[in-house]
């Protein structure tokens, strides 16, 4: 036991030991600069089935899946056209990282309890519809989505409670003065202003916005350095609900913190009861999952998770010490499910101790990796006489959903471009890429907005679609642009489900 302190101490803390009553003394390794590597037979763990699953999450469209056991990486796959270190839009699981942002509140003491009322917290705020459900609820109501606030997110439709937040001039006072549907702690329902008001209370306890003390209290003492965070809102507030980016290692060190129950390299930056009830879910929530402090929970499969739109995950499968990430950009109606990838990697595990090497299986989990990174081209046809003449046209628009004011399309013998400006703020409203047209898409240089990657065909002789995306945002864009003399039309639609029509002309 004193050589192997020795030997712990010789690693200039890059790891620890776990408990001396620990039958198998795994090391516990402390990601903060990077993350170690690892065949999956050294980790006691199936490559061929691997292999296997990064072959089938592919076919749903993902950007990346990242597979941890014993604190090395041992599976990391990228699907084209999305890269390595690209920081990736969380959608929900930013409310994870907020309900994180609380359990740090609460143990440096800015927060005294959970069982707090919110509307004392955040008295100063102008709040109407006030009656006795709404003065009992509670930070710990906000953290399990039990608020009984009356709300409607679905569709992200104009008149929804979500997209009214939005275009609030006080957000935070907007959840505030909603009626009550429900008393405090009565039903479970997915409400994102419950995590706004959550940011709102950081901002109001810390004097800092969200992001502001996720960088120093959380981002930091984990090595997360991938992290970006929206925009404020008019008080200074982060949102809460979505918005966070990460690269997916970085997703990983947050669910490694969970993993280890909220320790980090000696530190303990979130309570260990915190994550307890993280992983049991006392809350019943919907398709079978539990709820707490804003994370997912299957307990019945050993499991939970941070959940967000279009298959972003961190997922925690502690009795396996094991954690993934996931990426996506698909629609809703499509994605690996959770409890099958949980089924999955739970197949793969195979001891908790090194399994004979295996060259033949890690050689088709390689392989399987390197396919993954390749673009698959779709089927193109011919390009129309009519490409020559619309090239390098500007088609101006009136003002529209999109804020569309120009698009051009470039045409050439060799890689082709788009531009498309924008009414927004001078200096900012000027986009460009590049378009693939041999079915394969064309990365474009990295700009203030990201990274571009675009492939187009022309479906008939008038109408050329072009898909846009914006690596690490989890979304994909269609644009179909239909000429007709000096007229055209576009028809804009992505995978959150959102649809626009524009019609402009050219005057060259």
């Amino acid at each position: 036991m004193l050589m192997l302190a020795v030997m712990a101490a010789s690693l200039g803390g890059l790891g620890s030991f776990a408990k001396a009553d620990d039958p198998n003394l795994q090391e516990v390794l402390w990601p903060t600069k990077s993350w170690q590597t690892s065949s999956p037979e050294q980790q006691g763990m199936d490559s061929a089935r691997l292999a296997r699953l990064i072959e089938a999450v592919g076919t749903y469209k993902q950007d990346s899946l990242t597979i941890i056991r014993h604190g090395r990486i041992v599976a990391d796959a990228y699907y084209a056209p999305y890269v390595p270190d690209v920081s990736h839009d969380l959608r929900s699981v930013t409310k994870s990282v907020v309900g994180t942002l609380t359990a740090i509140l609460l143990k440096k003491g800015n927060l005294d309890s959970v069982d707090h009322p919110v509307v004392d917290l955040l008295s100063e705020k102008q709040i109407q519809e006030m009656d006795t459900r709404k003065k009992s609820i509670t930070v710990q109501n906000l953290l399990d989505m039990n608020s009984g606030i009356e709300w409607v997110e679905k569709l992200y439709t104009p008149e929804e409670t979500i997209m009214r937040m939005y275009e609030s001039p006080n957000r935070t006072a907007f959840v505030l003065s909603q009626p009550m549907a429900n008393a405090p702690g009565a039903s479970f329902y997915y409400n994102s202003g419950n995590p706004y008001l959550l940011s709102s209370l950081i901002t109001r306890t810390t004097g800092q916005s969200a992001f502001d003390f996720a960088k120093k209290e959380l981002f930091e003492p984990l090595g997360i350095k991938s992290a970006k965070w929206g925009k404020v809102d008019a008080q200074g507030v982060t949102d809460g609900e979505a918005g966070l980016s990460l690269s997916p290692h970085d997703m990983a060190r947050i669910g490694y913190l969970y993993l280890h129950n909220g320790q980090w390299d000696g530190k303990q930056i979130i309570p260990p009861s915190w994550v307890e009830r993280a992983q049991s879910g006392p809350v019943d929530a919907t398709f079978g999952f539990h709820y707490g402090n804003l994370w997912w929970s299957y307990p019945e499969k050993g499991a939970y998770m941070a959940r967000g739109r279009h298959s972003q995950l961190i997922l925690v499968i502690p009795k396996l010490d094991v954690v993934v990430t996931m990426t996506g950009f698909l629609n809703d109606t499509e994605f690996y499910s959770a409890s099958g990838l949980i089924d999955d990697i739970s197949s793969a595990v195979k001891s908790d101790r090194p399994l004979p090497d295996n060259p033949r299986a890690q050689a088709l989990l390689a392989k399987a990796i390197h396919r993954a990174a390749e673009d698959k081209p779709y089927v193109v046809g011919n390009i129309p006489e009519l490409a020559k003449s619309i090239s390098g046209k500007v088609y101006g628009f009136a003002d529209n959903k999109l804020h569309v004011k120009s698009f051009t399309l470039n045409f050439y013998e060799s890689d082709s471009s788009w531009v498309i400006t924008t009414f927004g703020e001078p200096g900012r409203n000027r986009f460009t890429g590049l378009v693939g047209l041999d079915g394969l898409y064309r990365k474009s240089p990295p700009a203030g907005y990201g990274i571009n990657a675009a492939r187009g065909r022309w479906t008939s002789e008038h109408t050329f679609v072009m898909e846009r995306r914006i690596l690490g945002h989890s979304e994909t864009q269609t644009w179909a642009l239909t000429f007709d003399g000096d007229k055209v039309t576009v028809n804009f639609e992505n995978t959150d489900g959102f649809k626009a029509e524009l019609h402009g002309e050219t005057s060259e």
